[in-house]
């Protein structure tokens, strides 16, 4: 049956916006950061980790911050560095915390040019085992060394521990 009005087929299209916008996750935007899944891939723990690297090597390390970290992780850190500031409203702390986030995070990036070398050969050699949400991977000649990521929702994250 045919539309009579055209509000009424402008609220039909409001209605399946509203809808679609239910149905986005609370990971496609954080701390002002949209999710580019296309530029930085997260579908399986090898692609997570080449984000990552490209990221770093970007000097993109506030997205990776924002998209590329387990975000349980992100959340708890910025709200122990919000508590170290003293004064301001909650977007202000909010933002000087994750300027000092990132370039913390940064300075540890620079002070070990390994760090990513290794993220990298992760990437592409690494052997990677995924069970449930969880995924470990090792590299043949570093048996000691292991990367970690968890999946949250369709989507591999960082995790910040390694061995």
């Amino acid at each position: 049956m045919p539309f009579k009005s055209p509000f009424a087929l402008i609220g039909v299209a409001l209605l399946t916006v509203a809808g679609a916008a239910q149905d986005a996750s609370k990971l496609d935007s954080r701390y002002g950061f949209q999710s580019n899944q296309a530029f930085y891939s997260q579908k399986t723990p090898e692609d997570a980790v080449l984000s990552v690297v490209k990221a770093v090597e970007n000097k993109r390390v506030d997205y990776l911050l924002a998209q590329l970290a387990e975000p349980q992780f992100v959340d708890d850190t910025m709200e122990e560095y919000k508590r170290a500031i003293p004064k301001g409203g909650d977007k202000a702390k909010t933002i000087l915390a994750f300027e000092r986030f990132v370039k913390e995070t940064t300075e540890y990036f620079l002070e070990d040019p390994s760090l990513v070398r290794e993220l990298r050969r992760f990437a592409k050699e690494g052997q990677w085992k995924a069970e449930g949400e969880k995924a470990v991977g090792t590299l043949k000649n570093l048996q000691n060394r292991k990367v970690f990521l968890r999946k949250v929702e369709e989507r591999w994250f960082l995790e910040n521990r390694q061995q």
